[in-house]
């Protein structure tokens, strides 16, 4: 196997891509896409917002699309905002309704921005697969960790579980999950849920395996883990060079 460097690997794969909250902080002029009902929306500010168009605008756009009422409940979710003391009508718009609502958009840079936009969208339903994937990885561990301090005992008083947490999500974040947090100015107990997709994919993988090592003795273990962790990311930046 190449000989890789393990932070600089790290550096790549948490960076420039979306999380949760929507917006890669680093693009102001990225596409506000964010998860809602465990699918990826926009909203009809963010739409206005990204082509430059009156908001008013864009809602009697959607009030008015040629469709079923079937596709228009189901893509376009009305909710409410306040401006300046007024409460206005807004519109949650799905990946489906975003496509519906642009067709009208024309024009090379109309298309650019629905390229942008529609490539978001993706991005965001792959990472809110990579999320669920790392909560029931979460959950195994969670299973496997109970049957483990059951055979052998509690030595850890009781800080077994979140002890095995930080040890795997120091090797995704590459420095200590609180010392992650605080740099990149979320709740420490948020961090799931503004990691990238491909660090969800590497939290998973390392759960996963983790459920199969914990009779290993502890520093075989989390060597063990750490190798893992280093051909999981040589094999991912392998990807990404030959892609």
């Amino acid at each position: 196997m190449r000989n890789y460097d393990f932070a600089a690997i790290i550096s790549v794969i948490s960076g420039n891509e979306i999380i949760a909250d929507g917006i890669n902080k680093n693009a102001l002029t990225a596409p506000e896409v964010f998860p809602s009902g465990g699918e990826p929306v926009t909203t009809s500010q963010a739409i206005a917002r990204f082509f430059r168009k009156d908001h008013d605008k864009v809602v009697n756009r959607i009030e008015n699309l040629c469709c079923s009422a079937e596709f228009l409940t189901r893509n376009f979710r009305r909710v409410k905002f306040e401006h300046k003391g007024r409460v206005l009508r807004a519109y949650e718009v799905t990946k489906d309704g975003f496509v519906f609502l642009t067709m009208g958009f024309t024009g090379k840079k109309a298309a650019a921005f629905k390229e942008a936009y529609i490539a978001q969208f993706n991005r965001m339903a792959n990472w809110i697969a990579e999320r669920c994937e790392a909560k029931a990885e979460m959950r195994s561990m969670g299973d496997a960790m109970k049957g483990y301090i059951e055979r052998t005992g509690d030595t850890q008083h009781g800080h077994a579980y979140n002890n095995e947490c930080t040890f795997i999500a120091r090797l995704v974040l590459g420095m200590h999950p609180p010392v992650w947090a605080k740099k990149n100015g979320i709740p420490s107990k948020k961090v799931r849920d503004h990691i990238t997709a491909d660090q969800l994919a590497l939290l998973a993988y390392l759960e996963s395996r983790n459920c199969a090592l914990l009779d290993m003795p502890t520093p075989e273990r989390k060597e063990r883990l750490t190798e893992l962790a280093q051909r999981w990311l040589a094999r991912r930046l392998g990807e990404r060079e030959h892609a």
